[in-house]
């Protein structure tokens, strides 16, 4: 095979140079130097013939060994992942052997290890439990012999304490004797209808006895209730005519405990007592309320007051003096007595 191409093409050659001429001898004769340049173009064409024939056979030939070349390295490809996989599949199988081998032989080792451990423990087992046995053994004889003697002894004391009781309760014994035999006499003769007459009349009083005693809780039952209803009547009339009704801006009752003493040689003594909460807020308040309070006559208590006063005394004292002890019954008794001056 063979190609042919023609080119053409036009050259620009720049030229330039000098030129002297010389003319024959006379009056102005001489020389003269005349320069010049430019640029010639010529047109140049060219006709290139190439024959590709052994080329083209190279190519062919080239071609044909690299398609055996591509052919060889797709086999040698193919045959060398066989043999990675192959070769991979006997290190994978070779490691998992050996790493069940291992696993095996390791776990043979603690199995016979564990077995031997058990065999020595079952053996110190069945030693112990012999041990135990002659020790169960012999403690059920120990303590059948210690429970026949203690046995024996407790019976005789049984069969003494019987004795002695029958000799110091003789008297009583014969008592006993005597009167079931007259049980049994009146059982076996006419007098038990006798008996059974009495006993009609002894439960019917029994229970007319056990319906009074029901009337008589009843009525105390009633009295309780009437008091304790004349009792809150008092207490809500107390607490109603204790109460003011107001807006919120009215004065509040405040509970103050004034106390008063008179002495010939100390003169007169007073003091206020309040809650803190008041007297934390005004620091004078006792003092203007004993002031106050100075010349008022409260008068004489009446019996209900000292009776309602007492009381509460009384319930004081037994919540806050629970002892039985001698100061507690000296403190008891002097707040009494002091109580009742």
């Amino acid at each position: 095979m063979s190609y042919s191409k023609s080119f053409r093409k036009t050259i620009s050659v720049p030229y330039s140079g000098s030129i002297t001429i010389h003319y024959p001898a006379s009056q102005d004769g001489g020389s003269k130097t005349i320069d010049y340049s430019g640029t010639a173009y010529e047109d140049v064409e060219v006709d290139i013939h190439v024959d590709t024939t052994p080329f083209d056979s190279s190519v062919a030939s080239c071609n044909t060994h690299v398609n055996g070349l591509t052919a060889s390295v797709g086999a040698m490809n193919a045959a060398q992942c066989a043999s990675i996989a192959k070769n991979a599949e006997k290190v994978s199988k070779s490691i998992i052997d050996g790493f069940f081998h291992t696993v095996r032989t390791d776990l043979s080792t603690q199995k016979a290890e564990l077995e031997q451990a058990v065999e020595a423990r079952l053996i110190l087992l069945r030693q112990q439990a012999a041990t135990l046995q002659e020790k169960q053994k012999k403690m059920a004889e120990d303590y059948a012999r210690t429970t026949a003697r203690y046995q024996k002894i407790f019976t005789d004391l049984n069969n003494e304490l019987s004795i002695r009781i029958h000799e110091i309760d003789q008297p009583v014994f014969n008592v006993a004797k005597d009167i079931d035999e007259q049980s049994d006499r009146m059982l076996h003769t006419d007098m038990v209808q006798t008996a059974v007459t009495m006993s009609k009349e002894t439960s019917l009083l029994q229970a007319q006895i056990n319906a009074a005693t029901v009337k008589h809780h009843a009525l105390e039952a009633m009295n309780q209730a009437q008091n304790f209803l004349v009792s809150k009547a008092s207490t809500e009339r107390t607490i109603q005519e204790s109460c003011i009704d107001g807006s919120g801006e009215d004065g509040y009752l405040v509970p103050v405990c004034y106390m008063r003493t008179d002495s010939g040689r100390e003169g007169t003594k007073q003091k206020c007592i309040m809650p803190d909460y008041y007297s934390s807020k005004d620091r004078n308040l006792e003092e203007r309320l004993c002031q106050s309070l100075k010349d008022v006559n409260f008068g004489n208590t009446s019996n209900t007051e000292e009776e309602q006063l007492k009381s509460y005394v009384q319930t004081e004292i037994a919540k806050k003096i629970t002892g039985d002890d001698s100061h507690s019954d000296r403190v008891r008794t002097m707040i009494n007595k002091m109580l009742n001056k």
